[in-house]
């Protein structure tokens, strides 16, 4: 038992006042026999054990009543009953992935969990805070009534959201909330990959609610890839998926539908594959989605892709490239990945030593000879490239690709590569609205291929004198990637999932939504819109690139649904898993230190006094007859 004004214990002195008169009634003065009360002596004598009796009741019962109304006062609180509880600072964490728009019994998994919430919300008092916190972002902070309008709004997300920062952000909010007992309230529906690494919680109440159900039936489109990149107009779709049971599928590009089947029986864990080839009637950017049947666990049963159809890019290979650029370009060309320009200004991509002057996109090398140095520095300040080379250097380090999945980029890599000569690259100072360019490779730890809007320039000629890149077999693709995918117009490809934050396309400046909105970029990097599909990057009236936007494949693996899972992800001094949403509240504020006593007390003291009133009445005392002697 705590109490939340321990001082007014003090006031248990005036327990004495009534053992005190109690004391005083029994002051003895000096005996006096009188004969006339003679014949009372023998009723005295048969009363006085009933009569103190009756005294030591009313004693205690009044002891009773000022104890009972003292600790009244100091609002005690215990697991015992009562009604009330102390002063909260509770954070209800909601999950709202896409896992819980699944049905289950007719009902989805988010109502599961939003009547949960409720049940807390619903008891809160006015000497409470509280606030609702989202996996998927959001923060509200409000009294019962509100919570509970906002929880009842809230729809599924597109795809996973961060269930792991919603915990931490609300610990952090509860700790604020002091002299308040502070209580995180977890509800998800358990699915596995909810939280990606374990979390502590120190000095706060844990109190975790996965409900136990039986999973439904899940038919999950897991990828799909495109092959090659650009169609000449046509080309290949590498699909996953899986289901319980035999399935019906079927691919859509822009309009039309170009493929359909049944898929066998698969497991999560072992997606079947299934290759499509297809044909596109128009050019450009274009979206489409690959579709299951529906099941009770909408979400993932479809996924977007785009593709981009059209002529392949004309490139030139200039001279000062050197033999290897020039092989390379050549296989391409007979893959039909690339074609060949008669001439630079009629050319979509150039290839070139950064010492020639060139107007159009360009990959840039960085010349052999180090004499060249300054004449490229001047060409590279005369294109408006704001980057310089500096001394070269002449050790073996290895490539180390900078950006990773944060902007987008050409799909191969050259992790790896050894470099044993290179000059290093400089950033020089450029007005505020000039393109500042990304750096996509380092070198020894120093930047080593860096892109702009127009241009990428690498910090090595590309010879086998100065690195190996030019005889690995990723070779080859990177150059194709490089140039049908950065330098090409509108041949920027972006994947990622609902709320991420990645890069922004250094071509683009506004982002057009599948329903033909668009609204302005700005720089540096870009929340991705929360629906999913395909989304186009525009740079004045052009298209330059593409968005595609889809849930992580790991919130569909729901084989690891239920709450045992979540004892190894959070850990602190105070957790507790509680599966059922009936026990949800009670659990709640069991942990915040039990409910108040205050009025229970201060009934047991009224009890006490009206039975000291009854009995000093004499209103229980035995009616009895005495014979009277003459």
């Amino acid at each position: 038992m705590t109490f939340l004004a321990p001082l007014l214990l003090t006031l248990a002195a005036f327990a004495g006042v009534p053992l005190l008169v109690h004391l005083l009634r029994r002051r003895v003065t000096r005996r006096v026999e009188f004969p006339a009360v003679r014949f009372l002596l023998q009723t005295q004598r048969e009363h006085s054990r009933e009569r103190a009796v009756r005294n030591r009741l009313l004693l205690l019962l009044r002891l009773l009543a000022v104890l009972a109304l003292v600790a009244a006062a100091a609002r005690p609180m215990a697991s015992l009953g009562g009604t009330g509880h102390p002063p909260l600072a509770v954070a209800i964490v909601l999950d709202q992935s896409m896992s819980t728009r699944a049905v289950i019994d007719g009902s989805t998994m988010l109502s599961r969990l939003q009547q949960a919430a409720q049940s807390v919300t619903s008891q809160l008092s006015a000497d409470d805070r509280a606030w609702l916190v989202t996996n998927g972002g959001m923060v509200v902070a409000g009294d019962g009534a509100t919570l509970n309008r906002e929880i009842a709004e809230l729809q599924p997300l597109a795809g996973a959201g961060d269930l792991s920062g919603a915990v931490r952000r609300a610990a952090a909010l509860v700790a604020a909330g002091a002299p308040r007992t502070p209580v995180v309230v977890v509800l998800t529906d358990g699915q596995h990959a909810a939280l990606d690494t374990a979390i502590t919680v120190n000095n706060t109440a844990v109190v975790v609610h996965a409900p136990v159900v039986t999973i439904p039936p899940n038919r999950v489109v897991h990828d799909v890839q495109v092959e090659p990149a650009r169609w000449v107009p046509g080309g290949r779709l590498v699909i996953s998926l899986s289901a319980p049971d035999s399935a019906a599928w079927r691919v859509v590009l822009g309009d039309r539908t170009v493929s359909r089947g049944v898929a066998p029986a698969s497991e999560f864990s072992s997606p079947q594959q299934i290759t499509v080839v297809a044909q596109a009637e128009d050019s450009g950017w274009l979206a489409g989605r690959v579709e299951m049947d529906a099941d009770d666990f909408p979400g993932n049963d479809a996924r977007a892709f785009a593709v981009l159809s059209g002529a392949p890019p004309s490139v030139v290979v200039q001279p000062s490239a050197g033999p290897f650029v020039d092989a390379a370009v050549d296989v391409l060309v007979s893959d039909g990945r690339l074609r060949r320009s008669a001439s630079p200004s009629g050319a979509s991509v150039v290839i070139t030593s950064a010492v020639d002057e060139v107007s159009r996109a360009s990959l840039r090398l960085a010349p052999l000879d180090p004499l060249q140095i300054v004449s490229a520095n001047r060409a590279l300040e005369r294109a408006g490239i704001p980057w310089r080379f500096g001394a070269v250097r002449r050790d073996t380090v290895l490539v180390d690709d900078a950006l990773q999945n944060a902007q987008p980029q050409p799909s191969a890599h050259l992790s790896g590569t050894r470099v044993t000569m290179r000059y290093r690259l400089d950033r020089v100072a450029t007005s505020a609205s000039a393109d500042s360019g990304v750096v996509l490779a380092t070198a020894g730890g120093q930047p080593w291929i860096v892109a702009g809007s127009n241009y990428v320039l690498i910090g090595s000629p590309l010879h086998v004198a100065a690195t190996n890149a030019p005889v690995l077999a990723a070779f080859v693709p990177w150059l194709r990637d490089v140039v049908t995918q950065r330098l090409s117009d509108g041949a920027t490809l972006a994947a990622a999932a609902p709320n991420d934050t990645i890069a922004m396309p250094v071509q683009a400046d506004s982002l057009r939504f599948p329903d033909g909105t668009q609204i302005p970029l700005g720089s540096g990097r870009l929340v991705v819109p929360e629906a999913t599909g395909v989304y186009l990057f525009r740079r004045d009236a052009r298209t330059v690139g593409a968005l595609v936007v889809n849930a992580e494949v790991e919130e569909s693996d729901v084989a690891a649904w239920g709450g045992d899972i979540w004892k190894d992800r959070i850990a602190g001094s105070d957790v507790q898993l509680e599966p059922r949403a009936a026990n949800v509240a009670e659990a709640v504020f069991d942990r915040s230190g039990g409910r108040s006593l205050t009025w229970p007390l201060v009934l047991l003291a009224s009890l006490a006094l009206v039975a000291e009133a009854l009995i000093a009445r004499g209103v229980f005392a035995p009616r009895t007859s005495h014979p009277v002697h003459a």
